[in-house]
């Protein structure tokens, strides 16, 4: 199947399943940010404590809570909905949660040695130019004809 607009083509994959991963995935990142903030209220003014980890994984929570709540509206109101979805919104929620995700973790790995945090960094960001270059890949296949 061909598709001119990249949009059509994600809207086109979009069902209850893959909605209920993506609130599911939301809800879990929400719980890890939380557990995060837990852990640095514990070691305020001790060596491991972060501010930009703090800030990051309360920025993190909320992103997270928010991008559960977008996607749980769709479920409820069901799949007539689901074509409504704003595909650019769910893509920001889902970049800028992981990236202040990964930022406090880094931050915390930074507190505690330096040289660990630095190559959390690095290999992080491969990771992601590795996704997105998959990704980008995958989405070529959809776009060949079937012959």
């Amino acid at each position: 199947m061909r598709f001119k607009d990249p949009i059509s083509h994600l809207k086109s994959h979009l069902g209850k399943g893959e909605l209920e991963l993506m609130r599911t995935t939301a809800l879990s990142l929400a719980g890890f940010s939380a557990a995060l903030i837990i852990l640095l209220v514990q070691t305020k003014g001790q060596p491991p404590y972060s501010a930009v980890a703090l800030w990051s994984s309360i920025a993190s929570l909320l992103i997270w809570l928010f991008g559960a709540q977008y996607v749980s509206v769709y479920l409820v109101h069901g799949e007539r909905t689901y074509k409504y979805i704003n595909i650019f919104l769910s893509a920001a929620i889902s970049i800028f949660g992981y990236i202040s995700l990964f930022v406090a973790v880094v931050a915390m790995v930074l507190q505690l040695s330096v040289s660990a945090g630095i190559v959390l960094a690095v290999l992080g960001f491969v990771l992601a130019v590795a996704v997105f270059v998959h990704s980008q890949s995958v989405a070529r296949l959809c776009n060949e004809s079937d012959a």
